[in-house]
């Protein structure tokens, strides 16, 4: 299945989950107008638009080259300059002071050509790099019409590992590296990865002109490398003038393709703000400079009331796009209070100090957070080198300075998430609406879902994400009702999710609640339910109640189907572990997981249904996958049935 980037239409901009008839008259005006400007700037670049955007920055940085013979840190120290949240004059003592044994492994590998991205590596990808060659196939990505690609090419082949190669997570390693070592290498492995890049990257061909969301990313990437390099010798002027004028032209190309939608716009528009504002801060006192930071001061603050919810959770219902946009609004956040300090507002500081605390409730005390919803392992910068390596990891290379001084449970209802926690024991379920609007480019059907941690031990897991482009049918089934531990009737997903539309959610038929929720020394408890399967003749109505007791330790899921009739029921409890056998006596399953603590999980079995221990698949991360245990009670059972699982600690 072929299937193209449309600049102004990333891979979850929905162009039409709901019917142009459901929009209010001001959207589809806005939505058509739309439209009609990017049919003509896509025309207008047919034409040789792209050759004037690179001429535009190749004529500033000469201009640039002329007023400032000292080079980059002159420049970054003019009068009236941009302010980032490193200061120039001590980039270097920054760079090496919060060097870690994690930069310079990724330092190394990175300046020798190997690159870990994505569940894919180390790939030895040459010095320099191969920077359009995919990690998963090797096969190289052709330099086509960047708004022409063919981002799904059915070979196992996947853009976003090019795409994420181009970010260049890896500069701030090979700076901390550098500062810290002393060791020229790696001031010349970025030298030559910027100018090996230039070259292989054209303006407006192949994959890495593809996406307005991944040049953003780029672009405030090398901006911090910039500065981070600034004060280092022998770096020619003719380098910082190349890489001048390609972050120029990144700005026009950036502003010109903004990834809007007059609903259904996300993590990509923001991406988009984040960018100008680096690149505005970067380009400070030139007339583009001031007008990227005005319009990424707006994108940013605007978004960022209107993304996240009161309760601190984004509106696109995934943890892990919930830690990639908090990363966006903190570090621009920075950006603005120094450069535009009334563009951001205390209503935008609570909001992300909100953000913070929403992160701080999911983490578990091991610090890795749970899978609902997609993960792709998305950063703005590898702030962390460790972070980048362990993405689950979701605190580390966050902006400190927000968060609170105590994790604690708590009810997120406008986002969808409902977190139970006492000392090592943690639960969190995944009760609300689709995300985006209704739009669900990043929901899985788990509706009811949850993970468990109990005495510090991983119980019950999501499946994760694995894959976009690459797998389609992959990602269907990681999407999938089977893929989470929940209830399914009939073989029928909660919502309609189908294979060939990878972005959407086709309707929000769960409409799912939360109809009770405690929380007190001696008890925590979350009740909720869906109709995900109203429709049918049963009219079923899914009910889950998940309580702790916190003395005894003790966590019980009470599932009720309430309905009339006989139903195919198939549910499912996804295991974090393999367990080797599954006990079933006297109308209940029970399995064991050894180990320190040792954990027993009982499930009673309804009648008409039989328990099995079956396979199945996780993704701790995106690119990988493993095998686990799933426990499977299936079979015709009479409505209304109930089935409940205890779980302790042995």
């Amino acid at each position: 299945m072929k299937q193209t980037l449309d600049f102004a239409n990333s891979m979850e901009a929905p162009d039409a989950v709901r019917p142009s008839s459901a929009l209010s008259r001001p959207e589809l005006v806005r939505l058509v107008a739309w439209k009609l400007r990017q049919r003509g700037r896509q025309s207008v670049e047919s034409a040789g638009g792209f050759r004037l955007l690179d001429r535009a920055g190749r004529r500033w940085a000469r201009g640039w080259r002329d007023a400032y013979p000292g080079g980059m840190g002159e420049w970054l120290r003019r009068p009236g300059a941009g302010v980032f949240w490193l200061p120039v004059d001590g980039a270097a003592e920054w760079a090496r002071t919060t060097c870690t044994e994690h930069d310079l492994a990724l330092a190394d590998s990175t300046a020798q050509g190997l690159f870990e991205l994505l569940g894919a590596g180390p790939v030895p990808l040459g010095t320099p790099p191969r920077w359009r060659r995919d990690l998963y196939t090797g096969r190289e990505w052709p330099l086509d019409d960047a708004h022409r690609l063919a981002i799904v090419r059915g070979d196992g082949s996947d853009v976003r590992t090019v795409w994420e190669l181009s970010r260049g997570y890896h500069f701030v390693a090979l700076a901390r590296a550098y500062w810290s070592t002393g060791e020229a290498r790696y001031r010349e492995a970025f030298v030559s990865h910027v100018l090996s890049w230039l070259e292989q990257n054209p303006i407006g061909l192949g994959p890495n002109w593809a996406s307005p969301m991944d040049a953003a990313i780029r672009a405030a990437n090398w901006s911090v490398a910039a500065v981070l390099f600034s004060g280092a010798p022998d770096v020619p002027a003719e380098f910082w003038e190349a890489l001048l004028a390609n972050l120029y032209s990144t700005g026009l190309f950036v502003e010109r393709h903004l990834e809007w939608h007059p609903v259904y716009r996300g993590n990509h528009f923001v991406s988009n703000g984040v960018g100008l504002v680096y690149l505005g801060t970067l380009f400070r006192g030139a007339s583009a400079g001031e007008r990227w930071l005005g319009t990424g001061a707006r994108i940013v603050g605007d978004e960022l009331l209107r993304q996240v919810h009161e309760d601190g959770a984004s509106f696109e219902a995934s943890l892990a796009y919930h830690r990639l946009v908090t990363e966006f609004f903190a570090c621009a956040g920075e950006l603005l209070r120094a450069n535009l300090p009334g563009s951001w507002s205390d209503a935008h500081e609570e909001r992300l100090r909100a953000m913070y605390r929403f992160i701080a409730a999911y983490l578990p005390e091991s610090g890795e957070a749970p899978m609902l919803g997609d993960a792709d392992d998305g950063r703005l910068h590898a702030l962390s080198a460790r972070g980048l390596r362990e993405p689950r990891r979701h605190a580390l290379g966050l902006p400190e300075g927000r968060w609170p001084e105590a994790p604690a449970s708590g009810a997120f209802p406008h986002g969808g998430f409902y977190v139970l926690r006492h000392g090592d024991h943690h639960a969190i379920v995944r009760c609300g609406a689709v995300g985006l609007e209704g739009a669900g480019s990043h929901d899985h059907n788990d509706q009811l879902s949850f993970e468990l941690v109990v005495a510090g031990r991983r119980v019950v897991a999501d499946s994760g994400t694995y894959a976009y482009t690459r797998d389609l049918d992959a990602r269907f089934a990681f999407r999938g009702t089977a893929a989470h531990s929940v209830v399914q009737l009939g073989g029928e997903e909660q919502n309609p999710i189908r294979a060939d539309r990878p972005w959407r959610v086709l309707a929000d038929r769960t409409r799912s609640a939360c109809t009770a929720w405690e929380v007190s020394p001696e008890r925590l408890h979350f009740a909720g339910r869906h109709r995900g399967y109203a429709h049918r003749p049963s009219g079923a109505v899914v009910h889950r109640a998940v309580t702790a007791d916190v003395r005894a330790g003790t966590w019980t899921i009470e599932d009720r189907v309430q309905g009339t009739g006989t139903e195919a029921l198939a549910w499912r409890l996804h295991l974090a572990e393999t367990v080797s056998r599954i006990c079933v006596r006297d109308g209940a399953c029970e399995v064991v997981l050894p180990g320190e603590p040792g954990v027993r999980v009982r499930v009673t079995v309804p009648p008409g249904a039989m328990a099995r221990l079956v396979p199945s698949e996780a993704s701790e991360r995106y690119g990988e996958r493993r095998s686990r245990s799933c426990i499977l009670l299936h079979g015709e059972v009479n409505l209304p049935v109930s089935i409940l699982t205890t779980v302790v600690a042995v």
